[in-house]
């Protein structure tokens, strides 16, 4: 008759119940799901002995604590990693809070743009007369008039959207009721509630002026809340002395000349006729007779080089004009 082959199975029965010459494979002893098995048998009340036993019934009843120990270790582990995963997301949480508290602490909305290493600054030239346009962080794109200079972050912070402004530049803002876009200049802010505007705030000026084209935009002092609202195809005038607000219901007759080079004059002194050919042209126009700051001024110039407009002046009103290193000078013939 055939020797009948030992199982696996029977082997681990007979060597957790003491049998030396059933002993299974070593790597089956080592396994730690079997190391818990010997405890489980000893458990049920069997003696360790091969001879006193009945494997088949053993096993039958192994199997079922196999079973038992199985769901109960599963069950553990199984809120362990519970546990532990829920208290790395409070870990994870927390450190995020104190970040947040952190920076909000030692950060202000109003010092970041100041205090960011992430502060972007654009300056524009004089000589020449050099127009940049800039595309923020939020997609709204700012024509910068020369002589004037832009500041942004790299990245707008999530309260609202805000720049500093020396200078003039028309902005064509993306339009976020939820976050406001605010335009510093020194001590005053304008807010925009619309879509695009000029703002000529260049320093030394005695006002801010805003000229709006669509939309409307909060006029006020940084220290106001409601400021003056301005409407679509007006303008104002923020003086800087007192902080008075004029509003005209008509925008100025050549707040963008500095862009398009159009410019249109209509019984104009030429004390102001010279004051804007200096803001578009960015050079010194001078009149040596104080007679020639009140001679009114009628004309339409488009794209005319700024050589050609001074000399069509001085031939209407009969004035002498020369050119010097940076500019003009008119005089009395």
């Amino acid at each position: 008759m055939a020797e009948h082959k030992k199982t696996e199975e029977e082997k681990l029965v007979a060597y957790i119940t003491g049998e030396p010459d059933m002993k299974p494979e070593p790597e089956i002893v080592k396994d730690e799901p079997y190391q818990e098995l010997a405890q489980i048998w000893e458990l049920t009340g069997t003696a360790y002995s091969y001879r006193n036993s009945n494997p088949d019934k053993a096993w039958l009843k192994l199997s079922k604590e196999i079973g038992a120990e199985t769901k109960i270790i599963s069950k553990k582990r199984f809120f362990y990693f519970r546990y532990a995963a829920i208290f790395i997301a409070l870990v994870a949480l927390g450190a995020v809070t104190l970040l947040l508290l952190t920076r909000n602490q030692t950060n202000t909305p109003e010092q970041l743009i100041a205090t960011s290493p992430e502060v972007k600054s654009v300056q524009t030239g004089s000589k020449p007369a050099t127009i940049t346009t800039v595309m923020l962080p939020d997609g709204s794109i700012v024509k910068l008039n020369a002589s004037s200079s832009l500041q942004y972050p790299e990245q707008f912070a999530s309260a609202s959207r805000k720049v500093k402004l020396s200078g003039e530049a028309y902005f064509e803002v993306v339009h976020d009721a939820s976050h406001p876009f605010v335009v510093e200049i020194n001590d005053f802010v304008v807010e925009d509630l619309g879509t695009s505007f000029n703002i000529s705030a260049y320093p030394g000026k005695e006002q801010v002026e805003v000229n709006v084209t669509t939309g409307s935009v909060r006029l006020r002092e940084k220290n106001q809340k409601e400021g003056t609202i301005l409407a679509q195809g007006t303008s104002g005038k923020l003086l800087t002395k007192n902080g008075k607000t004029l509003i005209s219901n008509e925008l100025s007759t050549n707040f963008l000349s500095w862009i398009t080079k159009e410019v249109t004059f209509h019984h104009t002194p030429l004390s102001t006729v010279f004051e804007e050919l200096e803001n578009i042209y960015h050079v010194r126009i001078e009149f040596t007779d104080p007679k020639i700051a009140n001679i009114s001024y009628t004309a339409n110039f488009a794209k005319f080089q700024l050589e050609d407009i001074v000399n069509v002046i001085a031939r209407t009103h009969h004035l002498s004009v020369s050119k010097h290193a940076d500019g003009y000078v008119f005089d009395s013939k």
